[in-house]
């Protein structure tokens, strides 16, 4: 084979690939856009995560979802200013739920005994 086929034979493969690399872009280009405007909302059966946090519109934490340090779940609702307003938890003997003013003083507490009686505190 002398050097002008050859050389037309290259200008066509190089042609070709341009025209493949060229239209990869564009569609690579067209899943972000729909991805970065698609729907946000998703629906699922089950999500699995050890923690989970709701934030405001703000970026602040005031839901929190997870494990205390016993291992036990842990529901936290915060104030937008962070501060801890309820809790529902557990200790050694059954449930306990807490709730706290705005400053995050505890105002009443209402949890089991060692007995599992209803033991509740103001």
């Amino acid at each position: 084979m002398t050097i002008e086929p050859r050389l037309e034979q290259l200008e066509k493969r190089n042609k070709r690939l341009t025209v493949a690399l060229t239209m990869t872009v564009v569609a690579m280009a067209a899943v972000v856009t729909m991805a970065a405007t698609g729907e946000k909302r998703g629906v699922f059966d089950m999500v699995v995560a050890r923690t989970i946090f709701v934030k405001n519109d703000a970026g602040k934490v005031v839901v929190g979802l997870g494990a205390n340090d016993d291992g036990d779940g842990l529901v936290e609702t915060d104030s937008a200013k962070g501060k801890e307003l309820v809790a529902l938890g557990s200790n050694p003997d059954g449930g306990r739920v807490w709730v706290n003013n705005k400053t995050g003083e505890s105002i009443a507490s209402m949890s089991a005994d060692e007995y599992g009686n209803g033991d509740l505190v103001s």
